[in-house]
């Protein structure tokens, strides 16, 4: 009965049990049966329990997890199959982890393919963070491995948060035991799913040479080293008073949250991180599937790191002298780097209409479908110059929303930087070593082209992976203007454009709230907000398929929310956390 009504608790949306129950232990015998008969049970019992034994040994090697049937609810999704692959299996993947402490580290963060990779049955593949080791005095000499870890497709954006168990002694694991038990916006999938079951394991020594793992527990203690300070909710009522917290994220149903926050600069709050089977373990290492939010965290971040390094004038950059192909298509004879980045390209799949104008006038429309699944980056390069119409009005003059657009801008910029150091250069590890690394990001997986040799182009539309501390530590960065330190990454005349201000920034697109007409400029939507002491002034949004938001608020604030069908800021009017916010810090200077 308890297995019952959490999953039917995770479809109503609800994060929490009665306190009255208590974590159910996983046992030894249930991880070794051969067959499933649970459901989703209690996060916490994935997790170490209060006095926790440290593990008997360290965990080094290799887990091969056989393909398994989940146990979903709904008990059948409705799109079985997509592109030929089913939904309901779990994808058989080989995870290899270290030991670092108390922490199971694995070898990899990036996203590890399977559901498009030749053979196999499941839709899936599979991103995986740290997770904790320990013992319990009833298990004997067997330790306890769990970790979190995301079912996700290499052609979409969305995630699939869950936790998983096994154990093991002297280079014997049991069955691993899952759940699912949050999601961000689906679309292919597009039923909201929790799902549970007990997957056939085997362990194999690590393949990792010694200096490999000297490497990556180096890089591990890093990261852990770099983490945002995080809090909860409650100290932020003890500090600030309850009342000003009041309806931060009022206007999202329960049922579409998945985790919530706001970030004063030092700390980042946390309001709520939890799904089926109440707080989620590990959420500060867990990763969500933010959409078009990329478009901003990796997009923008990449040409204002492109205009420090090499000059503003990389923004009236012709896109056809680096990605030849567009010479050919008279449409993009004009198109610049800065046009791509503000969605005003010239090129589309909607009506001629521009009073009103409608940003998303034609946005799925046409061939998208065949841009959206070609799996090969000359393959997406090519659906996309051979559909939509070349508008009357041109480059840079009306802003419609194109993911289309947003790819081709990646590839250019990096042809473009191949240009400037060389065909070994890489616009994702530039992104890395110059942006995200030093900000404290050092694992930054997304999703990439399907490429019969090599990783393959990030999709840079939609697809970047973060943690909540990610989204907070690169919002920080366009707080400080582009700088760390005495170190500019980011082009600081953009950065003060982007930032909230009186001032409306970029295009009009027909979308407004109570306070006026939203903006959208160098992949921000600017919205308009009448602030408490009178003034009106435009805050800066990252916004992502289903509702998930960060706002760059004045006074070096930032408010975080990652949910499954949340509204957007046009249907959300002023959103409520910018009101919270304005509780917090003046808005008008």
């Amino acid at each position: 009965m308890l297995a019952e009504s959490m999953c039917i608790l995770a479809l109503l949306g609800v994060g929490t049990l009665n306190a009255a129950h208590s974590a159910e232990r996983i046992s030894l015998q249930q991880l070794e049966s051969a067959a499933f008969s649970g459901g989703i049970i209690e996060n916490a019992a994935f997790a170490p329990p209060p006095g926790a034994r440290p593990p008997h040994e360290p965990f080094a090697g290799t887990l091969q997890l056989r393909e398994t049937r989940m146990t979903t609810q709904p008990e059948t999704l409705s799109r079985a199959k997509v592109l030929g692959k089913d939904t309901q299996t779990f994808p058989a993947v080989a995870l290899t982890f270290f030991t670092v402490g108390a922490d199971l580290v694995p070898a990899t963060q990036e996203v590890i393919r399977s559901g498009l990779a030749p053979g196999g049955s499941s839709y899936w593949d599979i991103l995986v963070q740290p997770g904790s080791l320990w013992s319990e005095p009833a298990d004997g000499a067997w330790s306890r491995a769990a970790f979190p870890f995301e079912l996700v497709n290499s052609l979409e954006g969305e995630t699939h948060n869950g936790v998983a168990l096994f154990m093991y002694r002297r280079g014997t694991v049991t069955n691993l035991r899952f759940q699912i038990v949050q999601q961000t916006a689906p679309f292919y999938v597009s039923d909201l799913f929790v799902a549970s079951g007990l997957v056939s394991a085997s362990y194999q020594g690590s393949p990792l040479t010694p200096q490999e793992v000297r490497a990556l527990t180096e890089r591990h203690r890093r990261s852990v080293a770099a983490d945002v300070h995080v809090a909860s909710w409650g100290e932020l009522e003890a500090r600030v008073g309850k009342q000003r917290l009041e309806e931060f994220d009022r206007g999202l149903p329960v049922a579409e949250a998945v985790a919530a926050g706001l970030d004063d600069g030092d700390t980042f709050y946390i309001k709520y991180c939890a799904g089926a089977g109440g707080p989620m373990p590990w959420c500060e290492r867990a990763r969500f599937g933010v959409w078009s939010a990329t478009k901003a965290l990796a997009n923008a971040v990449a040409l204002l790191r492109l205009a420090q390094k090499f000059g503003p004038e990389v923004y009236e950059l012709e896109i056809k002298d680096y990605v030849p192909e567009a010479a050919r298509y008279p449409g993009w004879s004009a198109v610049r780097f800065i046009d791509a980045l503000n969605m005003a390209t010239g090129i589309g799949n909607g009506s001629t209409r521009i009073d009103p104008n409608d940003i998303g006038d034609g946005y799925l429309e046409g061939a998208y479908d065949r841009w959206y699944t070609a799996p090969s980056k000359e393959e997406k390069v090519h659906a996309l110059l051979e559909t939509g119409a070349v508008y009357p009005w041109g480059p840079g003059r009306v802003a419609r929303y194109r993911d289309q657009d947003m790819f081709m801008l990646g590839v250019a910029m990096d042809n473009y930087l191949k240009s400037r150091e060389g065909p070994a250069s890489d616009l994702w590890s530039m992104l890395e070593k110059e942006v995200y690394e030093p900000i404290g990001i050092y694992y930054a997986p997304t999703n990439r082209t399907i490429e019969a040799t090599g990783p393959g182009h990030p999709l840079m539309a939609y697809g970047y992976y973060p943690t909540l501390g990610d989204m907070v530590k690169i919002a920080r960065l366009f707080h400080r203007g582009g700088r760390i330190g005495s170190k500019q990454l980011l082009y600081g005349p953009t950065i003060s454009t982007i930032a909230a201000g009186p001032a409306a920034r970029g295009l009009p697109t027909g979308e407004k709230n109570t306070a006026g007409e939203i903006t959208y400029f160098a992949a921000f939507w600017h919205v308009p907000y009448a602030a408490d002491e009178g003034c009106h002034i435009y805050i800066p949004v990252m916004e992502g398929w289903g509702g998930n938001l960060v706002e760059l608020l004045p006074g070096g604030l930032t408010a975080v929310r990652v949910a499954k069908r949340g509204p957007d800021v046009a249907e959300e009017g002023p959103t409520e956390m910018a009101r919270v916010g304005n509780r917090l810090a003046r808005f008008c200077r």
